[in-house]
């Protein structure tokens, strides 16, 4: 079965990297879709993101990324994508996953949805945060893989 992890991923976080763990254990793939979205701010290139998460996934079976700057529900279609997989940290996170997935619903998209719940460890954890701290020259070890702090670190000179 083919599950996906759509997401920004600016940057990834220790939080993103453990749901895709516990996804890699249910599902024979997982994809995880960087998301090219023009919509939101992004501090970093999508080249940067996709390098990121190759690096902290590498060691994942059944991991592949992939790229996208559509609809998700246009990825979903035409990928053959059996599941979503989302990470929930708290009753807003969940309100707002479940829309989403009601309104892939309402573009006859045929997809199932898995709502992660996260680790308490990374329940304050996002990459904005992670912007936050690295902007300011603070210590990202309890955030992101170590292997990708030189990226994050260099957008702010630090």
């Amino acid at each position: 079965m083919k599950a996906m992890y759509p997401g920004c991923f600016d940057p990834i976080t220790n939080g993103h990297l453990d749901i895709i763990k516990r996804g890699a254990k249910l599902f024979d793939e997982v994809v995880v879709l960087v998301i090219d979205n023009r919509s939101k701010s992004i501090t970093y290139t999508l080249e940067d993101r996709v390098k990121m998460v190759e690096i902290a996934t590498k060691d994942i079976p059944g991991v592949k990324i992939d790229t996208y700057n559509g609809l998700t529900t246009d990825y979903i279609k035409s990928n053959d994508v059996d599941v979503i997989i989302r990470g929930v940290r708290n009753l807003v996170d969940y309100e707002y996953e479940s829309s989403l997935l009601e309104i892939y619903k309402t573009q006859g998209v045929n997809v199932e949805s898995v709502l992660l719940c996260t680790r308490s460890e990374f329940a304050y954890l996002s990459s904005t945060v992670v912007r936050q701290h690295a902007q300011l020259g603070g210590d990202l070890s309890k955030f992101v893989p170590k292997e990708i702090e030189p990226i994050i670190k260099d957008v702010y000179n630090v």
